[in-house]
């Protein structure tokens, strides 16, 4: 482009002097001479201007686009998704960890007839033993772990938990289950529920777990109970404040297992003939209740449980004998003030030792008109027959600090076959307990608290219980 701009003004120059021409008296020859030049140049001219037609154009490549990266599309959270809960791959069900890091140490002042951290009143050794004192025992069994789940369906929302924790194993020799930090995992609680209805293991709806204070004792007060069986329930609203639950409970109920408990059978004179294996489990499932009342502040609670079950035993299929065992209980709870709570629990019961704590056997057994259980005809079950009662009362000194108070007794019906049929085992028990509790930080607990109790025997014999304890743990 360049030489053509050239061309043309070099061009243009000539034509302006051609037109200079006449102006002087140039002579032919001349005149010629420029014009053979100037048709030169034209030539140059188009020659240059074709080449520069028929070359490509050379045009800069466009720059290279940015690379494509590969990304995931971010999940799009369950509509069930929850604070704090994070999502399975399935990305509907929801899953939250929780559970506690816990240590824990008790001194025995009086007797203790085995080394472990679980309250024993029902059994300490009786004052005219002269049993061992001052015993020093820890663990961390009590430390447990567990997961909610919770997913949308079609028929509603799917909520479900599975918990354990190291206070299993316990065996003839109990200590195996708490004693200075050994301990087997046992599960708590493993169901799930959808609607109004729960399948799995989970807490009775018998007993009072709602409606206890709070104790550094890990079992808990006298007159509590906190057993978890395996159940299928239902559960009906009557109103914002009123529920009922209702649960069909298997397992054996009466607290002998077929696999190795033996039913002591003695003659009619009340002496033991024969300890044998027999049969325990039971035909039919336990039948549980709870009725729930709210008030419309939330200050208090009130509840009414009730059991029906069956207690059973069996040498054969032609020799067996049937009790009907049944308990009701009644308990609450109402704040006060936002510091101060009182607890109170009532229950009467009648053939069972397993849901609520501390107590007797369900029953003796006898066997009639024979002298050994292999020849027995005729089987007697004695039921035993108790009131459980506890008090408490919880204050908050400051967000930091909170303190219990708690008396529990349970005394048994004396004047009947049991009482006659059992002269050794407990006739009354009592616990009074002192607590307080410190939170230091977030989700970390001291706990120091004292017990004091004693149980007295159908023969009045007596065995006193003093024990301090410590704990500490981390809840997440």
């Amino acid at each position: 482009m360049n030489k053509l701009k050239t061309l043309a003004l070099s061009m243009g120059t000539i034509g302006l002097s051609s037109l200079a021409i006449p102006a002087y008296a140039a002579s032919n020859t001349e005149v010629d001479a420029l014009r053979k030049e100037v048709n030169e140049l034209k030539q140059l001219v188009q020659q240059l201007s074709t080449q520069q037609k028929a070359a490509p154009v050379v045009m800069a490549p466009p720059p290279a686009p940015a690379p494509m990266v590969a990304t995931a599309p971010a999940p799009k959270a369950p509509s069930n998704a929850k604070p704090g809960w994070f999502t399975l791959p399935d990305g509907q069900t929801q899953v939250k960890l929780y559970g506690s890091i816990r240590g824990d140490a008790t001194y025995d002042f009086e007797g203790n007839p085995s080394p472990n951290i679980n309250n024993n009143t029902n059994s300490v050794p009786l004052n005219s033993a002269n049993a061992t004192k001052n015993n020093l025992n820890v663990s961390a069994a009590t430390t447990r772990f567990g997961f909610d789940f919770s997913r949308p369906t079609d028929l509603g929302e799917l909520t479900g938990k599975i918990e354990a924790d190291f206070a299993g194993g316990i065996a003839a020799d109990s200590s195996s289950r708490t004693t200075n930090g050994n301990g087997s995992l046992r599960v708590r609680h493993a169901y799930f529920s959808l609607g109004k209805w729960l399948v799995g293991q989970t807490t009775s709806p018998f007993v009072n777990t709602d409606t206890a204070p709070e104790t550094v004792d890990f079992n808990g007060p006298m007159g509590y109970g906190s057993t978890r069986t395996v159940q299928v329930r239902y559960t009906q609203p009557i109103d914002a404040n009123q529920k009922v639950l209702l649960a069909v409970e298997g397992g054996d109920v009466d607290n002998i297992n077929s696999a190795s408990a033996t039913t002591v059978f003695k003659n009619s004179g009340g002496a033991v003939v024969q300890q044998t294996t027999t049969s325990g489990g039971n035909r039919l499932p336990a039948l549980t209740a709870r009725y729930d009342y709210t008030t419309a502040d939330k200050k208090g609670l009130v509840q009414v449980h009730g059991l029906v079950h069956e207690n059973r035993i069996s040498v054969n299929d032609d020799v067996d004998e049937t009790k009907l065992g049944w308990g009701i209980g009644v308990g609450g709870k109402y704040s006060l003030t936002p510091a101060d709570t009182l607890f109170a629990n009532y229950y009467h019961v009648k053939g069972d030792n397993r849901y609520l704590l501390y107590g007797n056997s369900a029953y003796v057994a006898y066997q009639n008109n024979a002298t050994a259980a292999a020849n027995a005809t005729d089987l007697s079950i004695y039921e035993s027959e108790f009131n459980s009662g506890l008090i408490g009362y919880s204050h908050k000194w400051s967000p930091k600090v909170r303190s219990t108070l708690a008396a529990g007794a349970i005394w048994y019906k004396d004047d009947n076959s049991f009482a006659e049929r059992a002269p050794t085992l407990n006739k009354q028990l009592y616990n009074v307990i002192v607590n307080s509790f410190y939170t230091p930080t977030k989700n970390v607990d001291l706990g120091v608290e004292y017990t004091y109790g004693q149980r007295k025997t159908f023969q009045d014999q007596e065995g006193d219980y003093s024990r301090l304890n410590l704990m500490a743990k981390y809840s997440f």
